[in-house]
């Protein structure tokens, strides 16, 4: 079992699978965070007891048995080239668009390389989990943190990838629906309030259904000549 993660770069995403880590019902031992979004690094370091802050993204490198790569994809070249890896490290980059052959070539000699995409429900243990190549050692580790899928050919992640472009205008809609609400007379919290729940409601509905097909899901919410089948 992995116990000790390294992590460079502590952005939103990684702030998001660090919660997620220490909320699961066998933490990580320890995890050590690069000194990079200090103020984000130093909050996580306050809240859980097996955080800590590096002086140096080495010093992280040289640290963990799983080193995650949580960087923008536009500062690979810059950051990587300068540091020391293991052979024996396993690699797991949150890097999106940046493939597992072009790390590679920066991250000799470890060969140990994952790639993952996940969301930030991931602090909640909730959503999915993408991840190329099927990794046991590394699965087990996320076990419980979300709905992990593992494909076998890399380039299907960034397939997955295209659609979690939709998650902004899907709350861009959400907030059209309160902005409706409240122009038509209704008090802003309650109409915030009502179109979560809403929402909230529909997107647990597939858990409960038998047809993996939305298109059924969505014929079974359409009353015959009524507002949501004029709407579909």
């Amino acid at each position: 079992m992995i116990n000790s993660i390294g992590i460079i770069g502590v952005g939103a995403i990684a702030e998001a699978v660090v919660i997620g880590f220490c909320k699961s019902n066998v933490p990580p031992q320890n995890i050590l965070l690069s000194p990079r979004n200090e103020e984000r690094a130093r909050q996580l370091a306050k809240r859980f007891s097996n955080i800590e802050i590096a002086t140096s993204n080495q010093e992280v490198a040289s640290n963990s048995e799983l080193l995650i790569i949580a960087i923008r994809p536009q500062i690979v070249a810059e950051v990587l080239p300068s540091l020391r890896f293991r052979k024996d490290q396993w690699v797991l980059s949150l890097v999106a668009g940046v493939s597992i052959q072009q790390l590679g070539d920066l991250l000799n000699p470890a060969s140990q390389i994952v790639r993952m995409i996940p969301l930030p429900a991931i602090a909640r243990h909730e959503g999915p989990i993408l991840m190329s190549p099927p990794t046991q050692e590394i699965a087990d580790l996320f076990e419980g943190m979300g709905s992990l899928i593992q494909v076998e050919q890399e380039a299907d992640l960034d397939t997955f990838c295209a659609v979690t472009g939709l998650m902004a205008p899907y709350f861009g809609l959400l907030d059209r629906c309160v902005g409706w609400l409240s122009a038509n007379g209704i008090e802003e919290s309650k109409a915030f309030d009502f179109v979560g729940a809403l929402y909230e409601c529909l997107g647990r509905t597939p858990q409960d259904s038998t047809e993996k097909d939305f298109g059924k899901v969505a014929k079974e919410h359409a009353t015959p000549q009524g507002f949501n089948e004029q709407a579909l």
